[in-house]
């Protein structure tokens, strides 16, 4: 099996991990030296919305995997996916919806009242509904996009 690293380059990207992990020590710091007064679901939010959208987008691409029929292509095929992936918005947009999911479901199990700048932050049931849905039909568009890379039918 062929690998689509270039020499020198790591296997697994792992700049978001850092980044969003960074993101909680900072809020941790902030919350241990009393500036703020958030809960420790709110401290931990950036780290639990990078795990939990990368476990969202691996299920939703299983399920779009299992029951969309790919055929397989020859090997020589498998270097023109990586080049073309990065194009595909679908995947930020999906986290930012989720990340907007996230942060109203902690609003929501707080207990928060009232909008805090508008609707979308609001901690209303519906918008965690709502951007939990828009979340995971991004990612669904997301993966049948690539799908048909995969096929070879692009």
């Amino acid at each position: 099996m062929r690998s689509f690293t270039a020499v020198g380059e790591k296997a697994i990207g792992t700049k978001g991990f850092y980044l969003f992990g960074a993101l909680t020590l900072i809020m941790t710091i902030l919350k241990l030296t009393v500036i703020t007064d958030w809960s420790w679901w709110r401290v931990s939010l950036p780290i639990v919305i990078f795990v939990g959208f990368n476990t969202l987008y691996i299920l939703v691409g299983f399920i779009y995997l299992s029951l969309v029929n790919i055929r397989e292509g020859p090997p020589e095929d498998e270097t023109a996916f990586p080049e073309n992936h990065h194009r595909n918005p679908h995947d930020w947009i999906s986290l930012l919806f989720f990340a907007l999911f996230a942060d109203n479901l902690v609003r929501w199990w707080e207990g928060a009242e009232g909008s805090y700048w508008f609707w979308l932050l609001s901690g209303q049931i519906e918008a965690v509904l709502i951007f939990a849905l828009l979340s995971v039909a991004d990612l669904f568009l997301y993966w049948s996009r690539i799908g048909p890379t995969l096929d070879g039918s692009e």
